[in-house]
């Protein structure tokens, strides 16, 4: 593939009005609407249960299943994916697949389709207004056509979108004596939360927050824009492991998708879900980190800076033996050497927080005891 961008010129006038049209109905529409007929509790909740719904079919299934492969999951499951995923109204899975993976290959770089480094607008919106053209090209996704849920999806992606999306909400509202207001809530409103909340992905997410685990790249851990995606935000960790299931590693951390993906798994309907290793984590975020402070390093005196070196050699070597501990538990957990098993994992979330406490000393020096975190 060249790597000069061809410039997009020709409009996507459909997409123009759409996504032009659609806030306009969405939130002026409802709101003069429901303003002239009142509000009832029951249109809230249909825009809630169809944005978790929807929602949930995006990051779960196009993104984190169908995407990157992050996990396996049953027929039955991917079917839901396919139907509730369309009333996104993001495209078919073949399509939106096929770009997310051209952004992670050249992410801030020319063919990146939502290139940060073309402005925050571009990356929020503006792409969306003009034909990809790449979006023909087939060559990111050979497993995806060989899948036949996401083939069938793509078949009829617009009936799905059209019938799903509108007619599903109209119906609701219907049995509650307001077709209209349900069209609006559930059907509008809810497209245009749906589809901004997704666009902050790639253009928020790409500008603010930290770049807590890859400081090559322009994305960032946002701890906002995880709250309004289903835990989309933490973007930095995605962009370093983006094979992970998880966004949000840490259990606090708000990620919905990472707890319907593990609930998938507890009653079988889920499998082999991809997990990033401790110490692989940890040594991504410390190289992360250190790179801000390579300067203090190089500036310190040299007494502070040699003691500084050497708890970040102590760091380093914790980290390497819980990798090898690590190598060790997956050649012996097979062989149901329970015991052994279980005193190496130990071991290593010692080595872990041995690495942990040097790195965080390490900081302390070159920072100052009033440096601020160093997470």
């Amino acid at each position: 593939m060249s790597t000069s961008f061809p410039v997009p010129r020709q409009k996507d006038w459909t997409n123009i009005l759409f996504l032009t049209l659609s806030p306009l109905i969405g939130i002026v529409g409802t709101a003069v609407y429901t303003w002239r007929v009142g509000f009832e509790p029951w249109m809230l909740m249909l825009c809630l249960g169809m944005y978790l719904l929807i929602g949930l079919s995006i990051c779960a299934g196009y993104h984190r299943f169908f995407a990157h492969k992050s996990y396996e999951c049953s027929r039955l499951v991917q079917v839901l994916y396919a139907v509730f995923g369309a009333m996104a109204a993001q495209n078919s899975i073949l399509v939106w697949s096929a770009g997310h993976r051209l952004h992670h290959r050249h992410v801030d770089e020319d063919w990146d389709p939502y290139n940060i480094r073309r402005g925050f607008w571009w990356a929020h919106i503006l792409w969306v207004f003009y034909v990809d053209p790449a979006q023909g090209d087939t060559r990111m996704i050979p497993d995806l056509l060989r899948n036949p849920v996401a083939r069938w999806q793509h078949r009829w992606y617009r009936p799905l979108l059209l019938v799903g999306g509108f007619g599903i909400p109209t119906a609701v509202g219907a049995l509650y004596g307001d077709a209209v207001a349900g069209l609006l809530w559930g059907g509008f409103l809810r497209l245009v939360v749906t589809h901004h909340s997704t666009f902050f992905v790639n253009s928020m997410a790409h500008t603010f927050g930290a770049a807590a685990f890859d400081s090559s790249t322009s994305a960032r851990d946002n701890w906002l824009v995880a709250l309004l995606t289903l835990g989309e935000g933490y973007h930095s960790f995605h962009h370093r492991f983006a094979s992970d299931y998880r966004n949000g590693v840490r259990w606090y951390q708000w990620d919905p998708t990472k707890w319907l993906i593990r609930l998938l798994e507890f009653v079988g309907l889920a499998s082999r879900l991809r997990r990033t290793v401790a110490p692989r984590i940890e040594q991504a975020r410390m190289q992360a980190a250190l790179a801000p402070l390579q300067r203090s390093l190089e500036g310190a005196p040299a007494s502070l800076a040699q003691e500084a070196q050497l708890r970040l050699r102590r760091a380093r070597e914790a980290l390497e033996r819980a990798f090898e501990l690590g190598r060790q538990e997956a050649r012996v957990r097979p062989a149901g050497l329970r015991l052994p098993w279980c005193a190496e994992r130990r071991e290593a979330s010692d080595c872990l927080r041995r690495a942990r406490r040097e790195w965080r000393e390490a900081v302390v020096l070159l920072r100052g005891p009033h440096g601020g975190s160093v997470d």
